[in-house]
């Protein structure tokens, strides 16, 4: 996934109300599906200008939690915003610089989409997660498989592939990478259509 594009979106991300409308449902919903879990380590892949992963540092305060992206400007941002209530690194989401079995959850949000290597990236993920570890997805999906295939030719032209999976295809991919997934559900949001869905998957 290239940054360029994300670097100069960092400027406009925290727009007001841009947050509150677009990604707070979302981070809402990933939140409220981690409510029981006690974990030491959480990733926030995909992190952006760190939100979420700032949310995460307050609802895990014994955690170590860790805010992944690749685009320098985005970090940027995040760096502010946490101030230090949780780590950030800069790496793609193909390579990531975590070792076996090193972290118990890992959350990925409205990111997932632009990632040109699905199943390498939920590889790496199973192999990073430990046993019982937790993977929540939101993402952009299409409705249907004609859909998925329409977004990603428009995208395509555009020079930012996106991948929007079916919630079916994308079960599928989870599942091929071995993982069981426990829930999936569209989130409502206002203006965007279709809704992103939330996909809890767990590593066994």
């Amino acid at each position: 996934m290239e940054s360029t594009l994300f670097d100069r979106w960092s400027a406009i991300y925290d727009l007001p109300g841009f947050q509150e409308v677009t990604y707070r449902p979302v981070h809402d919903a990933v939140l409220a599906r981690l409510a029981e879990v006690r974990p030491e380590v959480v990733l926030d892949i995909g992190c952006g200008t760190g939100h979420l992963t700032r949310r995460l540092a307050e609802r895990f305060p014994d955690a170590e939690v860790i805010g992944v992206d690749l685009s320098a400007g985005m970090l940027g941002e995040a760096s502010d915003r946490l101030a230090g209530s949780a780590s950030l690194v800069r790496a793609d989401a193909l390579s990531l610089p975590f070792g076996a079995a090193s972290a118990d959850v890992a959350v990925c949000t409205e990111s997932f989409h632009w990632y040109r290597d699905q199943r390498r990236t939920l590889a790496a993920l199973a192999t990073i997660l430990r046993p019982g570890g937790r993977l929540v997805i939101a993402s952009i999906a299409a409705v249907t498989d004609v859909g998925e295939s329409a977004v990603r030719r428009w995208s395509s032209a555009g020079g930012q592939p996106v991948q929007a999976r079916t919630p079916r295809r994308l079960r599928g991919l989870l599942i091929d990478a071995g993982f069981g997934v426990v829930h999936q559900r569209r989130v409502p949001r206002i203006g965007f259509a279709p809704w992103p869905v939330l996909t809890d998957a767990r590593r066994p």
